[in-house]
């Protein structure tokens, strides 16, 4: 099976739908509802359901803690989401030019505090930052961050860490944030923001940069700063990083040593569930598993994949139910097991949730029915695929044949 379709034009385009309900019954939105405005939703997957306490935080300064979450938006995202659920009043390309009417109070404060970012504290603009980039508002981030640079004041380090992931994040920055991620991992004294900067390092250093040799000086420093961990915020820092070496040691090919290092994060996942000491805490808590189980299937996909990588699917979807990207890894998982029936199934419920995460699932699921000797199956999945992406060049060129 093909993993993506080809783009007629690589930036690709998101038709606009029209003559769909108003936001509170549009069956899009919600499941995505916190990016229209901020509102929580019970459908919403585990990366939304996070935006909430960060805009508390904004609200009640008094209450702000640091945000340790570690998934954040897509760049574009809001716009995709925006355009397939038919409600263009909610485009805008900064939080300030939504229409009044439009307007929560959580989105009414950020626009304020975004007008007020100058005068605001490290920890204020981390939530700032935070916040613009769960709503997929990356550009907007950077432009009010500008230049940053690590100077070991614990504040301002935990503020830069979070503006090298908003560039991370970004097509065409990753060179930036390694630069940002090696200067905190050598200059912020030890502590737990170092540590991150060395896992984010390994990462971004394999996805972004296939520059192993960078990932592995990544990990010596973060050996050399890893100690044993003495309170919850230092288990989910440790547990990261050795998550990290694990897709370092499975980007080698030492699935053995990968399952190792996955052990050790394991473990102290399972330190922090004990007694996460905010319902915040709770959702990170999740989010950490999460990580792990993606990488249980990738170890388990490298071998034979059997009822374990089911059981992993399995549990992927009761964790993260309602989020595109985890219905795309469970049918990859079903159909690296041969299951090929299941695989059409989770890839077809990842592309009800549009978005190109969706037209990608659409595009997985064709190939599955196909497979099946489902004709019919493959032509909707296809058909499906291009009404959410309209320049997928291997839908069209299905649909023609």
């Amino acid at each position: 099976m093909r993993q993506r379709y080809t783009r007629s034009d690589p930036r690709g385009m998101f038709p606009r739908v029209t003559g769909r309900p108003a936001l509170p019954y549009n069956r899009l939105a919600a499941f995505w509802r916190p990016l229209f405005d901020l509102t929580d939703s019970e459908v919403a997957p585990l990366r939304l359901r996070m935006i909430r306490p960060v805009a508390a935080w904004l609200a009640d300064p008094a209450s702000a803690a640091w945000p340790w979450f570690s998934r954040i938006g897509l760049p574009g995202l809001r716009r995709q989401v925006v355009r397939h659920a038919g409600l263009d009043r909610y485009d805008c390309h900064d939080p300030r030019d939504l229409p009044e009417e439009l307007r929560t109070p959580g989105w009414t404060t950020l626009a304020e505090t975004v007008d007020r970012f100058a005068e605001l504290d490290h920890r204020a603009r981390t939530l700032v930052v935070v916040q613009l980039t769960q709503l997929s508002y990356h550009p907007l981030a950077l432009k009010l961050a500008g230049a940053v640079r690590p100077d070991g004041d614990p504040e301002r380090d935990r503020y830069v860490y979070e503006v090298a992931r908003v560039h991370a994040g970004c097509p065409g920055h990753a060179a930036r944030a390694l630069a940002l991620f090696e200067d905190l991992a050598t200059s912020s004294g030890g502590g737990p923001v170092a540590l991150a900067a060395c896992f984010q390092g390994i990462g971004h250093a394999i996805r972004d940069a296939n520059d192993l040799a960078r990932a592995r000086r990544f990990e010596e420093r973060g050996h050399d700063l890893a100690k044993p961990p003495d309170d919850w915020h230092s288990c989910l820092v440790g547990s990261r990083f050795h998550r990290a070496v694990a897709l370092l040691r499975l980007k080698e090919g030492d699935t053995g040593a990968a399952r190792r290092a996955l052990a050790v994060a394991a473990r102290l996942h399972d330190d922090l569930a004990v007694s996460p000491p905010t319902d915040a805490d709770e959702m990170i808590v999740r989010e950490n598993r999460r990580y792990l189980l993606e990488l249980e299937l990738a170890a388990e996909t490298r071998g034979v994949p059997g009822p374990r990588t089911r059981s992993l699917c399995r549990e992927l979807l009761r964790l993260d139910p309602y989020c595109v990207h985890a219905r795309l890894l469970a049918g990859d998982g079903f159909a690296a097991a041969g299951d090929h029936a299941e695989a059409a199934l989770w890839y077809s419920r990842a592309g009800e949730l549009g978005t190109g995460a969706g037209a990608t699932g659409w595009f997985r699921a064709a190939q599955c029915h196909d497979l099946l000797g489902d004709r019919a199956g493959a032509v909707n999945a296809m058909g499906r695929c291009l009404e959410l992406d309209a320049t997928a060049v291997e839908a069209r060129d299905y649909l023609t044949g």
